[in-house]
């Protein structure tokens, strides 16, 4: 081994250039750059590594071993020395303090080989000097390794970069990143820049990549602030050094339909919320579920997809899904809770924020003894650590351990003083970006909306814009000429002090624009939704003029259609029928499975309040009879109120017509649904409306001719299922699966850190011993 092990740049490779040429190692810490050294040892040098000393109080930094290769007894050392001081060069005398170990380790026959690792410059007379000097002390092949050398590795190794990710923000990430994303990403990836250099792969980090290796699409589950936006930034990144590769940033699955052609292989899609940020969006339910069979075609054709979603708005996403979800979400395959952190990621997590921070250094230092309670909170949460790095969200907080201890276990309550203690007028910039449904676009925003925040602040519309650079990157995020805020988390905090504000929800009712109502509230007395604004019922009169104004378009149909039957109290949805006779001839999107669909939902409603005509209802009963005799969709019949609209002698006609007609063809109708089959698909989804239709008319009551055919019908539906299966593994064994040219599966391979010493330990060193230099 020599300490040139790195193979040079070949054309065709990916190499980042400019600002590459020099990293801010000096800013990563102490154990960050021990994972480094780690990393170059596996990846540059080729050589794997055993921890033999972790770093110590008085200077000394940690020692590997290299162990023997078969072919040679000889084991080598590798010794890490970092710096905070960016400008502090290595010396001879720098290496003095090690030599009487150096002489252990070459009594013991471990320094055949010994590497000195540094993020220090080195000179070429200092490195000649020093290999004198190991050579003296009978090391047979000593090299110096600088900060030069590092940089010039992880410049020409993708897979360092993608092991290390954290160096993604210590230079220019547009040197890496480039024409392989869409203009949307880039915006969207370049606001990630000043994170990234926080960034500490965890194991959910490890399991994501894993998922994408084995299945090419990961979901990843966590609480608010958990960090899932932060692995699908990094994951993003890594995706996008592969020549080919081409990375989106969604916002919903109609965007992934929209865009994706199946001739375009090597894309990465990345949708950040993908049932919706704050509370659950019915209308991504139901595009994702005819969504999802294009995405697995699309992972056969060499894409990837990563997908991030809050625990509890996955959760009700689920049940509105059901056998329609990916089977890989659906068994948990694909599926990772980015929650799940051990202390030692915690630790390193939470000193990458304080480090990186715009906390001052006083600060840092009153508060570095108190971090390591900080980072044994059960509870801990990566986004609020961040915001403990942040001078903005900490200007009321005492640095004692206590205070920061409650800073991470009741975030939200922090974040609400924290906003209310804001100057008004930054106040009014957070509500204004909050009635525009979370974004507020320069370019062209709701100008009743902007005057109602303005009118209610008693603030200039233009001193409230002057203020949105001042909430660039604490409140807010900019992305092109999109400002939206920096973490959901503050819309719900925002949704808080609304809340306890009765001027500003009525001020909210008449200001912000529908969709923000459809989205955000629900009347008082509706069923509880999580998160959501609760509009009390003295605001009847106001909500229900902004509903009746809501535009006749599809998109806005959908959402007042699904607004009317999951959070309208019935006093509100009686009011705006009775004012709004037309709305039930509005048009709206279809939903895959018609008891989803939620303007049968509204029509099911009204017939249980007895607003609906007569030749409403039958228009209604028209809908159920067709979804049944065309699709064999079953799916309303435990919809009591959606049964209710079909007359009783017409539901009576559909049983009798189960038996005698569709029952008998349900076997000629099975072998039609293998015949044209997509073998894209999994097998079993083909024939979901079969199964459910079976299970509807197994609770009907049936002679021993239609038992015979159930049983028959079930017995086709089995063996039709293992055909397809025969099919579909054929297909793959002659055509693999494309490969995106990311080496997820060393990602997910990659060694975990070490265990941190405890307080305890002699001679133990602090993670924390640094975060203040």
């Amino acid at each position: 081994m020599t300490a040139a092990a790195l193979s040079p740049d070949t054309p065709g490779r990916r190499t980042a250039v400019g600002p590459w040429s020099d990293l801010a190692l000096h800013t990563i810490g102490w154990r960050a750059f021990q994972d480094l050294c780690s990393q170059v040892c596996e990846i540059s040098l080729q050589r794997s590594v055993e921890i033999f000393r972790e770093a110590q109080d008085g200077g000394q930094d940690a020692v590997f071993l290299i162990p023997a290769k078969a072919s040679a007894a000889a084991i080598g050392t590798v010794q890490c020395k970092h710096t905070s001081d960016p400008a502090k060069p290595l010396r001879v005398s720098d290496l003095t303090p090690e030599l009487a170990h150096v002489r252990e380790l070459v009594a013991g026959g471990q320094a055949d080989t010994y590497i000195f690792m540094t993020n220090m410059s080195v000179d070429a007379p200092v490195a000649r000097a020093l290999r004198a000097v190991l050579t003296a002390e009978g090391v047979r092949k000593p090299h110096i390794l600088g900060r030069q050398f590092l940089c010039r590795a992880i410049r020409s190794s993708a897979r360092l970069r993608a092991m290390v990710p954290q160096v993604y923000g210590l230079g220019d990430l547009t040197a890496i990143i480039d024409e392989r994303l869409s203009e949307q990403s880039r915006v969207l990836l370049d606001s990630w820049v000043p994170k990234l250099k926080t960034y500490v792969p965890t194991r959910a980090h490890r399991a994501a990549a894993r998922a994408i290796a084995d299945h090419g699409v990961v979901l990843l589950l966590g609480n608010p602030s958990s960090g899932k936006s932060a692995i699908g930034a990094i994951l993003s990144t890594i995706a996008s050094e592969v020549p080919d590769n081409t990375v989106l940033a969604l916002t919903s699955p109609r965007d992934f339909e929209e865009g994706w052609n199946p001739n375009d292989p090597k894309r990465f899609f990345w949708i950040d919320d993908a049932f919706g940020a704050n509370q659950l969006r019915s209308d991504y339910v139901q595009d994702w579920a005819s969504t999802f069979v294009k995405l697995r075609a699309a992972v056969r054709h060499g894409n990837r997809f990563l997908l991030t979603s809050r625990k509890h708005i996955y959760e009700a996403a689920k049940r509105g899904l059901g056998q329609r979800n990916l089977a890989e979400f659906a068994d948990n395959s694909a599926v990772v809770d980015v929650g799940d952190l051990s202390v030692e990621e915690r630790a390193q997590i939470l000193y990458n924020h304080i480090n990186y921070g715009g906390q001052t250094q006083s600060w840092k230092s009153s508060v570095k003894d108190h971090l390591r309670g900080v980072a044994a909170v059960e509870t801990f949460l990566p986004g609020i650590a961040e915001r403990l790095g942040d001078a903005n969200f900490t200007r009321s907080l005492v640095p004692s351990e206590a205070s920061l201890v409650r800073f991470m276990r009741e975030p939200r309550e922090h974040l609400i003083d924290t906003i209310n203690a804001l100057d008004p007028q930054f106040r009014a910039a957070l509500i204004l970006v909050y009635v525009q449904q979370g974004v507020f676009n320069t370019n062209g925003y709701d100008r009743d909306a902007a005057k109602a925040v303005a009118e209610l602040m008693s603030i200039g519309l233009t001193e409230i814009l002057d203020c949105f650079a001042d909430l660039k990157g604490s409140f807010l995020r900019l992305s092109g000429s999109r400002w939206s805020f920096a973490h959901p988390t503050i819309a719900d905090a925002l949704t808080e002090i609304l809340r306890a504000k009765p001027h500003m929800m009525a001020a909210l009712i008449r200001g912000a624009t529908v969709e923000t109502i459809l989205a955000n509230c629900t009347c008082e007395h509706s069923p509880l939704i999580q998160d959501a604004l609760i509009v009390p019922e003295d605001l009847d009169d106001a909500l229900i003029d902004r509903l009746a104004a809501s535009p006749d378009e599809l998109h806005p149909n959908y959402m007042l259609f699904s607004f009317l039957i999951e959070r309208a109290s019935d006093t509100v949805f009686e009011r705006l029928v009775r004012r709004c006779p037309g709305i039930f001839e509005r048009r709206s999107w279809s939903s895959q499975l018609i008891t989803y669909d939620p303007k049968i939902g509204v029509y099911a409603r009204a017939h249980r309040l007895s607003l609906l005509s007569g030749i409403q209802r039958l228009w209604a009963a028209d809908q159920l009879d067709d979804a049944v005799r065309h699709r064999l969709d079953l799916s309303f019949v435990e919809n009591e109120e959606m049964v209710a609209l079909i007359p009783p002698i017409r539901l009576i006609a559909l049983g009798v017509r189960l038996r005698s007609h569709l029952l008998p063809d349900l076997e000629e109708h099975i072998d039609g649904i293998v015949d044209e089959a997509d073998l894209d698909d999994e097998p079993v989804s083909h024939f979901k409306y079969v199964s459910a239709a079976l299970d509807v008319i197994e609770e009907l009551p049936l002679d021993s001719d239609g038992e015979a055919l159930v049983l028959g019908a079930r017995d086709n539906l089995r063996s039709s299922i293992l055909v397809l299966q025969e099919r579909k593994e054929e297909r793959e064994r002659q055509n693999e699966d494309e490969d995106d040219g990311v080496d997820w599966t060393s990602i997910a391979t990659e060694k975990a850190p070490q265990p941190i010493q405890s307080a305890g330990t002699p001679n133990a060193r602090s993670l924390f011993d640094d975060v203040d230099k």
